[in-house]
């Protein structure tokens, strides 16, 4: 990732917050997202250039899904009528995103949202590591248990670590650990790459609702708020 790109992640959340904290009040100001008709922006939120989101070369577009849009990229998780998506956008290593995890999770249990879990490990190797980890589980079932757990630690997640980690959740550690290179996983981990550059993502956290999206920090109230407008609107980016 280049170093721009490095600055720009360690201010998403102290350089974000303030700026997203001012637009506390009812009404919100939208720009539209290049290239990607339907979305929208909230008006001043950073960004960057496809081209200088900082991904690896190793994940880059594969023809494999060069025929599904973005929408069925983004939103992959089941809608009940009513449901408003949303896509979160996270790293391991990002302290704003391990207070956000929780807080998505409970607002998808109890608020009629579809939450999408999107792994976007830019902050090197432990992150990469453990956004592996966590898909690898996925196919046994526990990505939400390992996404919890690998949240709260501090740890960096070696095999040792991970294999401790599937045993207390009840799932086969060699698995895990072989899945880790799965091509599955390496194929979702090149959509949520190839997204975050459609998207302008050079950091986490953020988050796509409906059809706006949001990077950095970004208050409860304010996500209330633009869950509440997708609701609203008749004629969401992805019905």
């Amino acid at each position: 990732m280049s170093g721009a790109a490095a600055l720009g992640l360690t201010g998403l959340g102290f350089a974000a917050w303030p700026r997203l904290s001012g637009l506390l009040a009812p009404s919100f100001a939208f720009e539209p997202i290049p290239d990607l008709p339907g979305f929208r922006r909230i008006a001043g939120s950073p960004s960057a250039p496809a081209a200088l989101v900082g991904i690896e070369d190793s994940q880059r577009t594969d023809s494999a899904w060069s025929g599904l849009s973005t929408c069925e990229l983004l939103y992959t998780e089941a809608r009940a009528p009513g449901d408003i998506p949303l896509a979160y956008f996270s790293d391991y290593r990002c302290t704003f995103c391990r207070r956000l995890s929780p807080r998505l999770a409970d607002l998808a249990q109890t608020r009629g949202v579809s939450l999408t879990w999107h792994e976007l490990p830019l902050l090197g190797p432990a992150s990469l590591q453990a956004a592996r980890a966590a898909l690898a589980a996925r196919r046994q079932g526990a990505y939400a248990a390992f996404h919890t757990r690998l949240m709260d630690s501090s740890f960096v997640p070696n095999p040792a670590f991970l294999r401790r980690l599937a045993q207390d959740e009840g799932i086969d550690p060699d698995t895990l650990i072989a899945d880790m290179d799965h091509p599955g996983v390496s194929r979702q981990l090149a959509i949520t790459a190839d997204l975050a550059r459609r998207f302008g993502f050079f950091g986490t956290p953020a988050l796509v609702i409906g059809r706006t999206a949001s990077l950095g920090a970004i208050p409860d109230a304010r996500i209330d708020a633009l869950i509440a407008l997708e609701r609203s609107e008749p004629a969401p980016a992805c019905a």
